[in-house]
């Protein structure tokens, strides 16, 4: 039975720190607890103490470790004092049974002290339960305790991500959204302290609320509340006056590198504070920079902090930052936003050249902010934004058309020459502002906004670009402005229309704009066949990396993958891709995505690795849209590989960023993996509420059959994780009916579905999708299909041989767990035993999971979960989590009156009479580490 204090939320998540030290008290001299301030040291002392005490060992403390709670013997005002009624103390002759002595703050403790305590240690009288500073020098004797093996050290460190997210999930009973978690972890970087305090109090000023049924957080108020404050402050009451400063322009400025901390006569306060833990330097390459360990410090300071020191800082920083060259590609931004926020515009030039970069980084709301200035309009109230994020699709006045101004857009008028008194765009510079504010106002979601700005910015003028542009910048800008119409607004043909009114003249880089995004039409049609052909059609022609290549070489191989042809799509890179460093950023990233794509296609994960790390080394600070492709990537990989708990934290990252949805990946289809793995890696509630948030998101986009049907494919993968066989068949069924004309995602479909239960004509239709591919994975995908089917056991050993040595060792296993079970039908036993034992012995060498449809131990218990329908599915998970019926319904779209009578059916059909019997209803049978059921 957990005691009072481990039932604390802070501490339920360190069971295996308890265990540790429950084993170092009984085994050895003690346990000694080190860690930054505010990581739980104290509250995992007091439950070890009362612990302990339970078990019925005599327990003393000294000061606050010994709190009533935690039934302790005696507590004892000072350490000599403990120690002068233990010197009496005799051996004991079970180690388990010696006296525990507790206290906090080792490194406090006289060397006097520390020396009796270490003699009565080590003459096997007592045991020592005590915690210290990590950056703190600890007294001699204490020291000896450790570096004699006396006592055990353990570091107690801050919470990850997914503890994190389990913590609140407990404290709050109900789901919390991926975005709200992901800034609690940024906010606290998992410091149990400040995560507490922060939690208790959002709850009770009502900033941590339901939305939708779902907990949401916006994040820090512009004043930290007090006692936070207070909280944070205290790790900074002893700094010298040096330390001070660099705390301070940390804190205004953010991270800086480290020249310029010695530029500014800071150099040796980052050392000490890094040995403190107070900042974390981080190399980039050649660079090296310094920034707040935890990031709340920084609002907490800078909320502190005079106005004119922190104008004097940012000035200094701007000036120093200037005086080095500014060199690099963020300097510009940087002395930009500084002075800025120090009261100093600077001049429309610096300006524009911040707005640029701050776009390229992808961030949006830095751009708009830049480009208004330029443009003279101060940026509106954001509840004043709030109702222009149009969705999708079909709404609004069309894109292609007559030229016209944007009055009706946040007031900002850039049609005309100076047309008005709104004023309007006079200058080349402010229309660069404008067509830069367009793509700022697309890349935050608020689409109809852009396309007024790109309309107004691009007004036609006979013969000649708008005001003067070079002609790379007005591509640019109609391609954002088209990226915006397909994939914001949802209109495809007008978005076509925008390409197709590029003036003439524009050369190679207008050739390959229309190709590509005709190409990218294309797949968003459902028309693979067509983005392939282009790519045939036009590539020949052109030289190894031209513009033309770099816009229409990424969606053609990506279609010819989907037409089971990575082969030739990766062929087709070799050919055409010969220098990638001298490719547009964009394009450079798109092409090793698809690149990944391919080789994954191939079955060449080898490959695939070898991609990701180039796709690493070309990384930028700030790029969003790069994370996410790696994080995406590297989690398919993860779950091929049969470890999807790590896949799952990197898919938790990957759906909090905020990126536009483009022919590589959507927010919704981000989500739905994350599902997936979830319920791969055990947490089908968890997997099931998140699907239903997929679900949600991409009825807010335009539709995208290609990543539809990713969605209706990983819904199918969490229901037949969940026991819902039939139900996971039928969704990946229709994904095959569905994606006629990419013969990869069919077969794939295909391919689960008759993995999780029988599928008529299987065979003959796999055998038709798998005709004429060039797709090792696909032959492997038809070829398991083929041996199921017909129930062949040497067969489907083969089968797991080729996923083994291709690595897809989950697949391996579960193809070894299949032929055991067709021998043992067969009635050969000796085979069933063999396969079944090479099956485990993958399973004990990688640690991955076995899927449960091909676990014997599991088909033959009755699964009480099964009986449920996909949608009274979804709604149990939902009800498990928190939600009530009205939340329910808001959230599937239904009425209440439905969710009540889903409910009624689900408690009859799993046997239980409340709501809170739901989650271990849908859990299923407990899994041990090998994946088998327990």
């Amino acid at each position: 039975m957990p005691t009072e204090i481990e039932q604390m939320w802070a501490v339920t998540a360190r069971q295996g720190e308890l265990r540790a030290i429950g084993s170092a008290l009984t085994d050895r001299g003690g346990i000694l607890l080190t860690g930054t301030t505010g990581v739980g040291k104290t509250r995992l002392l007091a439950a070890s103490l009362q612990r302990v005490a339970a078990e019925g060992r005599t327990v003393v403390a000294v000061g606050g470790a010994g709190g009533p709670e935690t039934g302790c013997a005696e507590n004892f005002c000072s350490l000599a004092e403990c120690l002068d009624r233990l010197e009496s103390v005799r051996r004991h002759s079970d180690p388990a049974r010696r006296t525990v002595v507790g206290f906090d703050d080792a490194h406090l403790v006289e060397e006097s002290a520390a020396h009796r305590l270490y003699r009565l240690t080590a003459s096997g009288r007592v045991a020592v339960a005590a915690t210290a500073r990590r950056d703190a020098a600890l007294p001699t004797g204490v020291d000896k305790l450790w570096v004699e093996r006396l006592v055990e050290r353990l570091e107690v460190r801050p919470f990850a991500r997914d503890v994190v997210s389990s913590i609140l999930h407990g404290r709050v009973g109900g789901p919390v959204d991926s975005a709200t978690l992901e800034r609690l972890w940024a906010t606290t970087r998992g410091n149990a302290l400040i995560l507490h305090e922060l939690v208790e109090y959002a709850l009770t000023d009502g900033s941590l609320r339901r939305v939708d049924g779902r907990w949401h957080w916006d994040g820090l108020p512009a004043r930290p509340p007090e006692r936070l404050a207070d909280i944070v402050l205290l790790r900074l009451r002893d700094l010298a006056p040096e330390e001070q400063e660099l705390v301070n322009v940390l804190a205004v400025a953010g991270p800086v590198e480290y020249g310029l901390a010695e530029r500014l006569g800071l150099a040796r306060a980052a050392e000490t504070l890094d040995g403190r833990d107070l900042v974390q330097i981080e190399y980039s390459g050649r660079r090296v920079g310094i920034r707040l360990t935890e990031p709340l410090t920084g609002a907490v300071v800078a909320d502190r902090m005079s106005g004119l020191t922190a104008q004097r800082l940012r000035l200094q920083l701007a000036d120093a930052i200037e005086a080095t060259g500014a060199r690099r590609e963020d300097d510009v931004v940087r002395m930009a936003t500084l002075r800025m926020a120090a009261g100093r515009v600077p001049e429309p030039a610096v300006l524009l050249a911040a707005a640029r970069t701050a776009a390229h980084r992808r961030d949006f709301a830095l751009t708009e902010q830049l480009c208004r200035s330029v443009l003279g309009n101060p940026r509106p109230p954001r509840d004043a934004r709030r109702t222009s994020s149009a969705g999708p699709a079909g709404g609004g006045a069309p894109v292609a058309g007559p030229a016209r101004g944007v009055a009706g857009a946040d007031n900002v008028s850039v049609a005309g020459e100076g047309d008005g008194a709104g004023g309007g765009v006079v200058t080349a510079d402010e229309a660069r502002a404008a067509l830069l504010l367009g793509r700022a106002l697309a890349g935050q979601g608020r689409h109809e906004e852009a396309e007024a700005v790109f309309a107004g910015a691009l007004a036609e003028r006979p013969g000649a670009a708008p005001y003067g542009l070079p002609r790379d910048e007005l591509i640019a800008a109609v391609h954002d402005r088209a990226d915006n119409a397909a994939w914001g607004l949802g209109r495809g043909a007008d978005a076509a229309a925008v390409v197709d009114g590029l003036p003439a003249g524009l050369g190679a880089q207008g050739t390959g704009v229309r190709h590509g995004f005709h190409a990218v039409l294309a797949l968003l049609a459902d028309r693979p066949d067509d983005a392939a052909r282009t790519g045939r059609t036009v590539l020949p022609g052109e030289q190894p990396d031209s513009v033309v290549v770099q816009h229409l070489l990424p969606p053609a191989a990506f279609a010819l993958s989907e037409l089971g042809r990575p082969a030739e799509a990766l062929a087709l890179i070799a050919r055409h891709a010969r220098d990638l460093g001298g490719w547009h950023d964009d394009a450079r990233l798109r092409c090793l995505v698809v690149t990944a794509r391919c080789a994954f296609a191939q079955g060449d994960l080898g490959r695939v690795a070898d991609t990701l790390d180039a796709t690493g080394r070309f990384a930028t600070p700030g790029d969003d849209l790069r994370q996410l492709q790696l994080a995406l990537l590297r989690s398919r990989l993860l779950r091929l590989l049969g470890r999807p708990a790590e896949a799952v934290t990197l898919l938790r990252g990957a759906s909090t960023l905020r990126v536009r949805r483009d022919w590589l990946g959507t927010p919704s289809w981000t989500l739905a993996q994350l599902a997936g793995a979830l319920a791969e890696a055990g947490r089908p509630t968890e997997a099931l509420q998140t699907l239903v948030e997929a679900q949600a998101a991409r009825r807010d986009a335009p539709a995208y059959p290609l990543a539809d049907d990713a969605l209706l494919l990983e819904h199918a993968v969490v229901l037949a994780h969940t026991g819902d066989r039939s139900g996971a068949a039928c969704r990946a069924l229709e994904v095959v009916q569905r994606a006629a004309a990419r013969p990869a995602t069919a077969l794939a479909a295909l391919h689960l579905a008759v993995r999780v239960a029988d599928a008529p004509r299987a065979a003959v239709r796999a055998a038709q999708l798998a005709a004429g591919a060039h797709s090792e994975l696909m032959r492997l995908q038809c070829d398991h299909v083929v041996a199921l089917t017909r129930s062949d056991g040497e067969a489907l050993e083969d089968v797991s041989a080729r996923f083994r040595t291709m690595g897809a060792v989950a697949l391996a296993a579960e193809a070894a767990a299949q032929a055991a079970d067709m021998y043992r039908r067969d009635g050969r036993r000796r085979a069933s035993r063999l396969a079944r034992a090479a099956g485990a012995r993958l399973l004990a060498e990688t640690g991955c999971a076995l899927v449960p449809w091909a676990d014997p131990q599991e088909q033959r218990q009755p699964d009480r979960a099964a009986p449920l329908t996909s949608r009274e599915r979804e709604v149990a998970a939902l009800a498990a989590g928190g939600l009530s019926n009205r939340d329910i319904a808001a959230r599937l779209v239904v009425s209440v009156r439905t969710v009540e009578n889903h409910l009624y059916r689900v408690y009859e059909k799993l046997g239980i009479t409340a709501r809170s019997d739901l989650g271990g209803a849908l859990q299923g049978p407990a899994r041990n580490s090998l994946g088998r059921a327990a």
